[in-house]
């Protein structure tokens, strides 16, 4: 299946349906990856920047004024450092 057919697909889907799908997707790649990783992990960080909308940009600076109220999205970063280098395994040990 290529992207042109899961976009036919998609058409055909309602707006609620494919929030819902993607955030069960999101919360199962997540999950799966703080599950594999964050056991492992002596530190780390968490950041988190958001795409603010352009209100306009300045004549004299030239530089954007943003709605800092409102976004446009997130972008949200998980770093865990490890003790040691890890090894990766096809599948993940129990």
């Amino acid at each position: 299946m290529d992207e042109k057919d899961i976009k036919e697909i998609l058409e055909d889907v309602p707006p609620e349906d494919r929030a819902m799908a993607w955030e069960a997707y999101v919360r199962h790649e997540v999950n799966s990856l703080l599950d594999t990783f964050l056991p492992e992990a002596i530190s780390g960080n968490v950041g988190i920047k958001y795409d603010h909308p352009i209100l306009e940009v300045s004549p004299k600076t030239g530089k954007a004024v943003i709605d800092e109220s409102k976004a446009n999205g997130v972008f949200i970063s998980v770093l865990f450092e490890f003790a040691a280098p890890i090894t990766f395994f096809d599948e993940k040990p129990e």
